[in-house]
C-alpha cells in the first residue's frame, strides 16, 4: 500500500522534516489517517526517529476511548508498516507524488458527479482544483523567489501603463487602473454609478481612448440600458437626439469605441464563467455590476463572510486574467445624506470587502435642486497613489458624462 510505504519512511524524523510540507492527512485512507496525525504530533513534540511500537503507544494515549476493534485495526496497519521496505529519498518522493495523484483523482471524480447532478458550483470547484495543481500534482511547489533585480522590476513602477480616470480633478491625484488591480465603486441608488462607469469607459479621454478594451458585466439591470447610456457618454448626444437620428448616433459611437467595448448580462454567472468571458474578450478593464451578486461556491456562516471571500476572489481574477477588475456595489442606508462616504458605508460589509481592494471610490450627492448635477467622489482607500479625499464633480444626466 502507498499509505503504509510512506508511513514507514515518515518514522524517520529527517525524512518527515524534509517532506512535511508536501503531505496532509487527506492524502491517506481513512484507517491510516488518525495514525498519520499521531505521527505528526509525535515528531513535532519529540523531534527524533520513531519505532512502530512507540507510534502505537502515542496513538493509544491520544485515543483513550478507542474500542478494541479500533486498536486491532491500528495494530494491523502497524504490522503492514513493519513489513514495508525503507525507500530511498527519491523513491519515497515519487510515492508522495502518487498519493497526490490519487487524491486529485478522487476529488475530480466527486466533482464530476456533482456536475452530472447539476450542482451550479461544481465547475468553480473544478477550476480551483486545476489552478491549484496547474504545475503538478503536489500543490505546494513554491517556484522561484521574487527577483531582487531592480532592472527586472522597472515595468512594475511604470505608471505609463496605468489607464487614468478622465476627470482631471481625479487624474491629478494619480487615480487610474492597471492590470492585476481590484477597485470598488459604490453609491446609493440613483446617484450615478452606471453613468460613472460608462463615462470612465466611453467619454472623451476615457479608457477606450487610451487604448484599453473594456467589458461591462451586469447582473442587476439589463445591460441593454447600459448600452444606451454608453451611446450618450461616447457621443455626447441625449437619448432624444439618438432616437431622432440613430444612423448618425451609431456612426459616432463606433467611431469612438471602435469595437473596444462589450456588454454582457451575467445573471446567475459564477466567477469561472466570468473569467472565461474576460479571457475570450481579451478585456483589459472589467466592470462587474453588481459585484455582490456574483455566485461563488462554499458555505458561509454569515453574509459578510461570503462577501469577503467573493471580493478576495475578484481580486484574484484581476491577477489571473491580467486585467483591472472594478466591482460596483451599493452603499448602505447609513450613507444617505452624507457628502463624504467612507468604505465603511458599503452595503453588506463594514471592512471585509474593503480589505481586498486597491482603491475605493464612493459617490454621493445632495438632495437639493440646485445641486442636482453635483456629485462628490470620495477616495477612502488608495494603495496606488496614497491620496485620500473628496472632489466635487459635475454629472450631465442627459449624456451620462462626468466632468470636473
Amino acid at each position: 500500500m502507498l499509505d503504509t510505504a510512506i508511513l514507514k519512511s515518515l518514522l524517520q524524523y529527517e525524512f518527515y522534516e524534509q517532506n512535511k510540507g508536501r503531505l496532509n492527512r487527506k492524502l491517506f485512507s481513512d484507517e491510516i489517517r488518525s495514525l498519520y496525525q499521531t505521527l505528526v504530533t509525535a515528531h513535532e513534540t519529540y523531534q527524533h526517529d520513531l519505532t512502530s511500537k512507540e507510534l502505537y503507544k502515542i496513538w493509544e494515549v491520544e485515543n483513550p476511548v478507542s474500542t478494541r476493534a479500533e486498536k486491532a485495526d491500528i495494530e494491523d496497519v502497524l504490522s503492514l508498516i513493519d513489513l514495508e521496505e525503507e525507500y530511498s529519498a527519491d523513491i519515497a518522493g515519487d510515492v508522495i507524488e502518487k498519493l497526490h495523484q490519487r487524491d486529485v483523482g478522487k476529488r475530480l471524480a466527486t466533482i464530476a458527479l456533482e456536475v452530472s447532478e447539476g450542482n451550479p458550483h461544481a465547475m468553480q470547484k473544478a477550476k480551483e482544483l486545476f489552478d491549484t495543481h496547474s504545475e503538478g500534482f503536489v500543490a505546494h511547489e513554491f517556484g522561484e523567489d521574487t527577483t531582487l533585480d531592480i532592472d527586472d522590476l522597472k515595468h512594475d513602477m511604470d505608471d505609463s501603463k496605468r489607464a487614468m480616470m478622465n476627470i482631471s480633478t481625479l487624474a491629478r491625484h494619480g487615480l487610474g487602473v492597471q492590470a492585476g488591480e481590484f477597485g470598488i465603486i459604490f453609491a446609493t441608488p440613483e446617484t450615478g454609478k452606471t453613468a460613472f462607469v460608462v463615462s470612465l469607459s466611453c467619454a472623451p479621454g476615457g479608457f477606450i481612448d487610451q487604448g484599453y478594451r473594456v467589458a461591462i458585466l451586469g447582473n442587476e439591470e439589463s445591460t441593454r440600458r447600459t448600452v444606451v447610456r454608453a451611446y450618450s457618454a461616447a457621443t455626447g448626444l441625449t437619448k432624444k437626439q439618438i432616437l431622432a437620428d440613430t444612423a448618425t448616433a451609431k456612426a459616432m459611437f463606433h467611431a469612438r469605441t471602435g469595437g473596444m467595448i462589450s456588454f454582457k448580462d451575467t445573471q446567475d454567472w459564477d466567477l469561472t464563467k466570468i473569467e472565461d468571458y474576460i479571457k475570450h474578450k481579451g478585456a483589459g478593464i472589467v466592470f462587474v455590476d453588481q459585484a455582490d451578486k456574483v455566485q461563488i461556491s462554499g458555505t458561509y456562516n454569515a453574509g459578510h463572510e461570503r462577501l469577503r471571500e467573493l471580493y478576495r476572489r475578484l481580486r484574484e481574477t484581476a491577477k489571473s486574467c491580467d486585467c483591472a477588475v472594478i466591482g460596483v456595489s451599493q452603499a448602505s442606508a447609513e450613507a444617505e445624506g452624507k457628502t463624504r462616504l467612507s468604505y465603511t458605508h458599503m452595503e453588506g460589509s463594514k471592512i471585509g470587502k474593503a480589505a481586498e481592494a486597491d482603491w475605493i471610490a464612493g459617490i454621493s450627492r445632495h438632495d437639493t435642486e440646485e445641486d442636482d448635477c453635483i456629485r462628490f467622489i470620495t477616495i477612502s482607500k488608495n494603495k496606488i497613489s496614497g491620496w485620500h479625499g473628496t472632489e466635487a464633480v459635475t454629472i450631465n444626466p442627459s449624456t451620462s458624462r462626468y466632468t470636473e
